[in-house]
């Protein structure tokens, strides 16, 4: 098993192989993780939040559910879940997002974090997409409290061979991350045998 650490207002990105175990832990409670994935052989191919929305007729998340690409092609299916809450509506946080809503100037977001991670594999900012929020708690356009507790942890199983970006969220300006910023760990674990082989 592989563990990478991500430190607070960080981010971190790695390659996977189909049939991969990607679990990400909150470590210690109440800590959004922003999940971006792109297929590891065509990066214009990537995870769609509206795509899944549209293929599960639902915004919220369950044990089996598939989280589908911008082709509307499955690309990691949740294996394991102990918070079953979690955000596929709303966009990375970003210098732009701090600046127009909340008035903060030159304070970077996730969006920055998992660009400047994803670069030296070839995707530059303008590729990030909206992520999966891992442990993120919304409910009509609204951000929440999170419901995560320390240790909580959502597995996605990979359906193919897949780039992951994954950041510890920056926000803290709401109750996003319940107005403290701590870390994210991800443990891989491989496996020969794709899901559903």
């Amino acid at each position: 098993m592989k563990v990478i650490d991500i430190p607070a207002a960080s981010a971190q990105a790695f390659l996977v192989e189909e049939g991969a175990a990607v679990r990400i832990v909150d470590v210690q409670g109440s800590q959004v993780a922003d999940v971006v994935m792109f297929d590891a052989h065509d990066y214009s191919h990537f995870f769609s939040q509206a795509y899944t929305r549209v293929v599960l007729e639902r915004e919220t998340l369950e044990i089996g559910d598939r989280l589908y690409s911008n082709r509307m092609e499955p690309m990691v299916q949740i294996e394991q879940d102990t918070v079953g809450v979690h955000d596929i509506t709303f966009p990375p946080c970003s210098t732009r997002v701090f600046d127009v809503m909340f008035d903060i100037k030159d304070q970077t977001g996730c969006r920055e974090h998992l660009a400047q991670v994803l670069s030296p594999y070839g995707v530059d900012e303008q590729r990030i997409t909206d992520p999966f929020n891992a442990f993120m708690h919304t409910q009509d356009m609204k951000i929440l409290l999170p419901t995560s507790k320390p240790s909580d942890s959502v597995t996605l199983r990979a359906l193919r061979p897949l780039l992951f970006g994954v950041s510890a969220c920056a926000g803290d300006m709401n109750d996003c991350n319940a107005g403290v910023l701590t870390e994210i760990r991800v443990e891989i674990t491989n496996n020969t045998t794709p899901a559903g082989g």
